[in-house]
């Protein structure tokens, strides 16, 4: 295959310390306390909810239930009403949008470019906050003047046309609402299915991040996914994600050979593989631990690698 040759980096373990300082690994969808999901929805005081929150940027902090990779919403928490709302997040403020499905953040002074968070199995909107490892890169980023978006996308976003046309249709709004320029993409597991299609289908996409991402859907054969696959695609044939075909847009990547919930070997270095083969600058970092392990983030990396492939502000 032709293109620039894949960067291949060993990524070291990182393990967030919890409130007694010992280590801990924190795992793929873990959902936010619902004592936290009421403060919140109840709307506290900006400088209450800023503490609050960043201690889920930032170690130590409070931990959170390790309920694993995969766990699924009850209904209950698909169905929470949350109003409109205008709250601070590291002195970006928080717009939730309900209706919409989207959690929209928004720094304190804008570089005019849009990240997209595409969530993994069994996470909502929610999910760009929830846990240490994404509100780290998310505090990161709207530091450095991105607005950042998640979705819910339907819940069940497994590439299938009516999530990336959803997804479409946010990062558009989106786009209006804030005046942005340019859109950068940040998959996780299953949302690395829409990240690649989107890649390739709208020319504002500048580069790709994606944490153990689902490249192959043929390869997600366990039982706890086949529900929400099946949904999805409703009889429709999934030939377009098995593999996805990907960009030639710049892409990072990080994923472990130990994951047993998304097999490297078989989604990430396929995607990889693919982008390569279409010309694109890939970067692959070869992380440790299972599913959703903190040895995949890297909030600074993220950064640069967007900020360096950013338009030109005229």
């Amino acid at each position: 295959m032709r293109g620039v040759a894949v960067r291949v980096v060993r990524a070291g373990r990182r393990v967030a310390p919890d409130l007694h300082g010992r280590g801990r690994r924190i795992l793929q969808n873990v959902r936010v306390p619902r004592r936290l999901r009421h403060r919140l929805a109840a709307g506290l005081v900006a400088a209450g909810l800023a503490l609050q929150l960043a201690a889920c940027a930032s170690a130590p902090g409070a931990p959170f239930p390790a309920t694993g990779p995969g766990s699924e919403p009850t209904g209950r928490a698909a169905a929470k009403v949350v109003h409109r709302a205008d709250r601070t997040y590291q002195g970006a403020r928080v717009l939730e949008d309900r209706s919409a499905g989207t959690l929209t953040i928004v720094p304190p002074r804008s570089n005019g470019s849009l990240v997209v968070f595409l969530h993994g199995w069994g996470q909502t909107r929610w999910a760009l906050l929830e846990r240490r490892s994404e509100a780290g890169v998310a505090h990161a980023l709207t530091a450095a003047g991105f607005t950042v978006v998640g979705a819910d996308a339907r819940l069940k976003a497994w590439g299938d046309p009516a999530s990336v046309a959803d997804y479409r249709r946010v990062i558009a709004a989106t786009m209006r609402q804030h005046r942005l320029h340019d859109v950068f993409l940040m998959g996780e597991s299953m949302g690395g299915l829409a990240t690649m299609q989107l890649a390739r289908q709208l020319p504002a996409v500048r580069a790709v991040v994606a944490w153990y991402p689902v490249c192959d859907l043929r390869t997600m054969r366990q039982s706890r996914f086949q529900a929400t696959i099946t949904d999805a695609w409703a009889g429709r044939s999934r030939a377009a994600v098995s593999p996805v075909a990907v960009s030639d847009k710049p892409m990072l990547i990080w994923a472990s050979p130990q994951d047993t919930v998304v097999r490297a070997d078989r989604n990430a270095a396929v995607c990889a593989a693919e982008a390569r083969a279409a010309g694109a600058q890939v970067t692959y970092f070869r992380t440790t631990g299972e599913h959703g392990d903190p040895s995949n983030f890297a909030p600074e990396s993220v950064v640069d690698f967007f900020l360096q492939h950013r338009l030109p502000v005229v």
